[in-house]
């Protein structure tokens, strides 16, 4: 019996897994843009499953249902959020290149996001953490994404890299080390 359990859970693993890959393919801005202009609600199935996945699994786990607490509220379609209460996109690109130039240059989304995350995490305010129910995504998240858009079409990030990967250019390897340069500046007049 302890095996059945273990691959039952092992399958609820995989699922989020492949579920979660889904929705990083789902929100790369302008798969996003794309779909949210043809009405697709892909994303937001994706999502929804997600969340039933987990709570199955717990459910599994535990034999009752996950405590829903603590969980993040998630803006309603329509409701617009208060203006200045959150960080504006802009905020986001020092931390980028800060981030990829920190991972050599190159890297994974998901590793790129988690990194941008924690370098910003301190500046976020509750309203960053939201969701945003058109894309299922927190506010911060979606405006990194849309960041790194605005960054490729300013030539500071690769537009050929492979899907996934987030990749500086040559002028963003330049603006990475100017960045890091006035930094350590700044770092070196306040001792």
């Amino acid at each position: 019996m302890v095996e059945g359990q273990d691959r039952v859970a092992e399958a609820f693993e995989a699922l989020q897994k492949v579920l979660i890959e889904e929705r990083e393919q789902l929100n790369d801005p302008t798969v996003a843009e794309l779909f949210r202009m043809l009405g697709n609600e892909r994303l937001r199935l994706v999502e929804w499953m997600i969340g039933e996945v987990q709570k199955l699994a717990a459910i599994w786990r535990d034999g009752k249902e996950p405590d829903q607490t603590n969980t993040r509220k998630i803006k309603h379609a329509g409701e617009r959020r208060p203006k200045g209460k959150s960080l504006p996109q802009s905020f986001y690109r020092p931390l980028i290149l800060k981030a990829l130039a920190e991972m050599g240059g190159r890297g994974r989304a998901k590793e790129v996001l988690e990194r941008v995350f924690e370098l910003a995490k301190l500046h976020l305010s509750p309203v960053d953490l939201e969701f945003v129910s058109s894309l299922s995504e927190e506010r911060w998240s979606n405006r990194v994404r849309w960041e790194r858009f605005n960054m490729i079409n300013d030539g500071l990030l690769r537009s050929d890299s492979p899907q996934g990967i987030w990749e500086l250019t040559e002028a963003g390897w330049r603006e990475a080390k100017r960045l890091m340069t006035d930094e350590a500046a700044k770092e070196g007049d306040e001792v």
